[in-house]
């Protein structure tokens, strides 16, 4: 009877333990990141018997949980390429809003302002038509004013988003590493043979959290852990212990972020190694739409002032006196000094004046530019491209002490820049950034429109119109970028960069998303939990369970009745 009864219990227990990890699979059907987990069954050893062999029921070798690492891995890399384009498309969908829509564009407001420099040109003694001017010319200012504006905004909130995000990845770092404790923990009270499930579970899930933000690669142990990994092999979780991530400011700008690696008491910079994931869409959205557009901007806007003010200054007012410059515009662009800089080296840079060179505005790059003195040597590089200028010190009459190509051909993109080298260090760095901030310099100069200098003739003239002529001229001339496009043409490629690396975007964000949705839909088809699927489990342990139970009834009703007999 005792082998009966026994072998019974083992059946019991089965089914019961069964039907435990049934119902904790329907417990969790919501759960994210769970893996659906059952239970591995193994024949007991038979007991030698003189009729042979005799089955001793079941045992419960181990609860497992469906789970592929190449599938897992395959959820986490769509993840990251997902969330990377994702991140990129809507940030840039806000700059190609902002610049295309005809109530914030400036191409409309624009060819207004021209319009009414015809306006004038048409009626230059009209006090009406030069008030018309002046108010379109603020109007045009204004919106150039709130357009760069809008794109510091757009960069604080951004900034703000890289510092969540570089947070979040500390912590999910610091959830992870807890869990890589607790998974070895769990595994050693086993002497190795069983898996914590639901902590592995867990941890996963993090990852996929964190793989979301940045890409990284994941790498198992054999005590059940996981390393994660940054970059080019830059560590984030070895076993229970983690790096720390951080942002700071780059060394020639305050408001440009860069992701740090903290070691020790100091931390170093890793930006270029980040890829996938939201962080990186932020910092592509920044270095390939963000920056390029104000840059850009700030191109039309200096090119504007320039052309218009170096006409201005030429002709003569209602009064016959000479010109003032239209557009309030100071030519003086930001240097910044390297952080690291270890000598008191003074460089200043400005704008070239279109009347001396008046290819100055054709000449404007929208890149920012690295001045370097290494070796004795001064060395320009453009940092959109990386083309590299030599550069010698030489004396201008007006000027003063100046930097200008060593090669001749080369030439300054329509800038000057002036230095005072008194102790400058070798390995010293200046940041010069020509168009960055002109958009924010950009206003009406004048208040009055007598002094709108629509003559040439010197003294009153006010039927004199050939400077207004001239003014009106450059809404066609093709004065920009090199000498192949105009005002509006500038500000048109913007627009249609920015557009076209939006729409390419959409489209990677799209097609991406489909990849995403293909590998959740296979994790789910290996590690969901198909509800009408436990409910059939429910029943067939649940028949188990009874059969067995009925089974250890027949064992106690035959012991009775050997009992019985016996008496």
């Amino acid at each position: 009877m005792s082998g009966l009864l026994a072998t019974s219990l083992t059946g019991l227990m089965a089914a019961q333990r069964s039907l435990e990890t049934v119902q904790h699979n329907i417990s969790n059907v919501n759960t994210e990141g769970y893996s659906r987990q059952r239970v591995e069954q193994g024949t007991m050893p038979a007991r030698l018997t003189g009729d042979g062999y005799i089955g001793q029921g079941v045992n419960v070798t181990n609860i497992t949980r469906s789970y592929d690492q190449f599938v897992n891995r395959q959820l986490s890399t769509s993840l990251s390429a997902f969330g990377d384009v994702d991140r990129f498309h809507r940030l840039s969908a806000n700059i190609d809003n902002i610049m295309a829509d005809p109530s914030t564009g400036i191409a409309p407001v624009m060819d207004r302002f021209f319009n009414a420099i015809h306006e004038v040109a048409d009626d230059p003694s009209s006090i009406p038509a030069r008030q018309v001017l002046l108010s379109e010319g603020e109007i045009l200012t204004s919106s150039v004013n709130t357009m760069s504006a809008r794109f510091e905004e757009i960069r604080t909130q951004n900034n703000n988003d890289i510092i969540a995000m570089v947070k979040d990845i500390n912590s999910y770092a610091t959830a992870i590493a807890d869990l890589n404790l607790q998974i070895t923990e769990g595994i050693g009270k086993t002497q190795g043979l069983r898996q914590p499930n639901d902590l592995l579970d867990q941890q996963d899930a993090l990852i996929a959290k964190l793989s979301a933000i940045v890409n990284v690669a994941v790498l198992p142990q054999q005590n059940g852990t996981s390393s994660i990994f940054i970059g080019n092999g830059q560590s984030l979780v070895l076993g229970g212990g983690t790096a720390t991530f951080t942002t700071m400011p780059s060394k020639f700008d305050s408001n440009r972020l860069e992701i740090g690696l903290v070691t020790g008491n100091s931390a170093t910079e890793i930006t270029n190694q980040i890829s996938g994931g939201s962080l990186a869409g932020s910092l592509r959205f920044r270095d390939e739409v963000l920056d390029p557009a104000q840059q850009k901007l700030g191109r039309v806007a200096a090119g504007l002032a320039m052309e218009i003010n170096a006409l201005h200054v030429n002709g003569y007012d209602l009064r016959g006196e000479v010109g003032e410059d239209f557009f309030s515009f100071s030519g003086v662009m930001p240097v910044i000094n390297s952080s690291k800089n270890t000598g008191s080296a003074v460089v200043t840079a400005q704008f070239q004046d279109a009347n001396v060179n008046p290819t100055a505005a054709g000449n404007l790059d929208f890149s920012d530019y690295r001045l370097e003195y290494t070796g004795g040597n001064y060395t320009l590089t453009r940092l959109r491209d990386n083309q590299v200028i030599s550069l010698t010190e030489t004396l201008d009459p007006v000027l003063g002490a100046v930097l200008t190509p060593t090669v001749p051909g080369d030439e300054l993109a329509g800038i000057n820049i002036m230095i005072d080298s008194t102790n400058i260090q070798d390995g010293d760095q200046f940041l010069i950034r020509p168009t960055y901030s002109a958009a924010q310099q950009f206003g009406v100069n004048i208040d009055d429109p007598r002094k709108i200098a629509a003559a040439i003739t010197d003294g009153p003239a006010p039927g004199d119109n050939r400077n207004a002529l001239e003014l009106a001229n450059l809404a066609n001339k093709l004065g920009m970028v090199g000498g192949t496009a105009s005002f509006n043409d500038t500000y048109n490629e913007i627009v249609s960069d920015v557009g076209t690396r939006t729409r390419a975007a959409g489209l990677a964000t799209s097609s991406q998303g489909t990849l995403l949705n293909q590998a959740k839909g296979a994790r789910e088809s290996l590690a969901g939990v198909n509800l009408d699927e436990e409910a059939a489990n429910l029943i067939k342990f649940q028949q188990a369970y009874q059969a067995s139970a009925q089974a250890i009834s027949v064992a106690r009703s035959l012991f009775d009745t050997l009992l019985g007999a016996v008496r």
